[in-house]
């Protein structure tokens, strides 16, 4: 078993002396081929196939902890148990929100190895074919469907329910959508609460079709959903057990430190020309970190690269701490401006998600709320340590995505849609803004190939419950606002956080949707066999009936669906881009972002499994460069 401590491997390069002058020479004999800044999704994806190649050095920094062997993060009953908690999250916060009346919202992110797939609801799921096309089509040559639904097949090795099993809960999956032979385990939930069956039945008699596999392509519908839990062992599969573990005492080329919590990207004056151009590339010799109270250099070789996998947020700060960013943002704060990329920070775009809970009629039935009551979660503990069964391997099956047409029906739909291209086409916006956005019409005006929200049934209550009553939360989760903002630096300290503003329910067309989305969870609520399951409205319960009355619960009670996209935009550089389709930063010799926030738009879907596939496809394009 590996130690909970941090993880130290062969290839330790010792701490460098700071450096004397912006223009400096480190001894790069002693350096890394590839030096990686966090080691969650994308980072232990990376440094696992960088280092396939014995003969290639990979050096992981990783601010947080391990978590190995950690019931908390392991079993997937606890799900949401840490959120909060200092030592798993990061605990960021946005500014208040003018449209949401100045909330704050909490905005998690995972500490530590396995980032966010540490502590995330475990869901795995892919977007429809037409919305990765559209990356490619922004001006993204080699970003496609076909490839990246290859790349994410590869991270998978996906085990099949048991026949009796899948028939009894109509689980249906196609077995060609799936890897075999990859890093990550998914499955379907071996636990389903009772509280969840009636979901296709109710959801047909709406006209919601079902979908047989929503991670082949098409995901518009209704369909029983997956997680990232190893089938045999019942377990959580993060990416440090699915990248990491594996190979942690493998390969002596791979080094990862943890508690090292990277403060500085390192700048030289010296320029690198641009192959096939005059334009002088900077060189990025490496970074500077703390561990344990002191403050220490890490360096690449020659040809080496750094790698910022750091997440939402943290990495577009390391660009701008570094003078990469927009100077209305940079010289204000006295930080000299190295490259001038006003991308960074801009078009962030996140999902919000709230929750319509209607208490039970009959308590007997099993839900999360059940491990609220002591003596229920020990029993629920003890028959999961004796035979990986029962409540704790439960995890969300019941979903729906459904599109603007369920919502308000074809011609309401087509005129808030024509009505919307107007503001767009006659608005002061930028161009790259106006052809994200037309990219969402152009989705909006095919609902049979890309939906627009999603709706789960949650077997617990989304706030506070009250001890003993049982409930089933349908979450509404809205997979493509038109409102998108900034995150940038308010100082030089890299211990302060960035100031996080995504301009929450700014659109009027966002907020048409929360409403109509919230009336058709009460429809889905009394249809079919739900009407025998379901007793009150608990929240926002029905004194809520006004369009006015819904969206202010939706703004008082919706909450970050943590899926922030946008920070660092791979795109076109005159098109506000921060990487190319290479994922390398523009302006850069030998500097790169593999993380959620080169992504310029958003998916109708949890984007885990999408993001293995990035990552799958960046370490082939990373390693494809050495021989250029």
């Amino acid at each position: 078993m590996l130690p909970i401590c941090l993880v130290w491997l062969p290839l330790a390069v010792p701490a460098f002396l700071p450096p004397s002058s912006a223009a400096f020479a480190p001894d790069k004999s002693q350096g890394y081929d590839y030096i990686i800044v966090g080691g969650g999704l994308s980072g232990l994806t990376l440094a696992n196939r960088l280092s396939e190649n014995p003969g290639t050095s990979v050096l992981v920094l990783e601010a947080g902890s391990t978590h190995f062997d950690d019931p908390l993060i392991d079993i997937p009953g606890n799900v949401g148990m840490v959120l909060g908690n200092s030592s798993y999250d990061w605990n960021y916060v946005t500014v208040p929100q003018p449209y949401a009346n100045n909330r704050s919202f909490q905005y998690h992110r995972g500490k530590g190895l396995g980032g966010s797939t540490s502590i995330n609801y475990m869901v795995w799921n892919r977007p429809a074919i037409a919305e990765l096309d559209a990356i490619g089509g922004l001006g993204n040559p080699g970003w496609n469907a076909e490839d990246w639904f290859r790349y994410m097949r590869k991270s998978e090795t996906f085990t099949h329910p048991e026949p009796e099993f899948a028939a009894a809960n109509n689980l249906t999956f196609i077995p060609e959508a799936h890897g075999d032979s990859g890093p990550v385990h998914t499955s379907f939930p071996i636990f389903i609460s009772d509280a969840q069956k009636p979901w296709e039945p109710a959801l047909s008699e709406l006209g919601l079709l079902r979908v047989k596999d929503p991670l082949a392509g098409h995901n518009v519908g209704i369909w029983m959903g997956q997680s990232n839990v190893n089938n045999k062992t019942q377990k959580r599969f993060s990416s440090s057990e699915a990248y990491y573990r594996p190979i942690a005492n493998e390969r002596p080329n791979l080094t990862v430190w943890t508690s090292a919590f990277v403060t500085k990207i390192l700048v030289s004056d010296h320029q690198k020309e641009a192959p096939q151009s005059r334009e002088g590339l900077l060189s990025i010799p490496g970074v500077q970190y703390q561990k344990n109270g002191e403050t220490k250099y890490a360096y690449v070789k020659d040809r080496g690269e750094v790698i910022l996998s750091a997440g939402f947020g943290r990495s577009s700060q390391l660009l701008e701490l570094a003078g990469i960013g927009d100077p209305r943002i940079l010289e204000p704060l006295g930080i000299d401006v190295k490259i001038n990329l006003p991308g960074v920070g801009t078009g962030i775009i996140d999902q919000l998600l709230w929750g319509v809970s209607y208490e039970l009629k009959n308590s007997s039935i099993v839900t999360l709320d059940d491990i609220k009551i002591p003596e229920l979660k020990a029993a629920a503990l003890a028959e999961y340590d004796a035979n990986k069964t029962g409540l704790m391997t439960i995890g969300v099956t019941a979903y729906s995505l459904v599109t603007l047409d369920d919502l308000v029906g074809h011609r309401k739909a087509t005129e808030m849609i024509d009505i919307q291209a107007t503001k767009i086409s006659r608005g002061n916006f930028s161009q790259t803004q106006k052809e994200k956005w037309n990219v969402i019409i152009n989705g909006l005006r095919n609902p049979s190939e890309v939906g627009l929200v999603e709706i789960s049934g949650f077997p617990a209550f989304f706030t506070t419950a009250k001890i003993g009553k049982k409930y089933l939360t349908f979450l509404g989760h809205y997979q493509f606002p038109f409102s998108s903002g900034t995150v940038h630096i308010v100082s030089k300290d890299v211990n302060v956080q960035p100031a996080m503003d995504p301009h929450y329910f700014e659109d009027n067309f966002d907020s048409q949707v929360f409403i109509e989305s919230t009336k058709l969870i009460r429809k889905m609520a009394r249809a079919g066999g739900f009407a025998d399951v379901l007793g009150d409205e608990i929240d926002p319960g029905m004194r809520v009936q006004s369009d006015e009355e819904i969206l202010e619960y939706v703004k008082n009670f919706s909450a970050t669906a943590y899926h922030t996209v946008g920070s660092a935009q791979m795109l076109p550089r005159e098109k506000g881009g921060v990487v190319s389709p290479e994922l390398k930063v523009y302006g850069t010799n030998n500097l790169r972002v593999v993380d959620m926030s080169v992504l310029p738009l958003q998916f109708s879907s949890h984007p885990m499994g999408m993001l293995y596939g990035v990552a799958e496809k960046a370490a082939d394009i990373i390693k494809s460069s050495i021989s250029v």
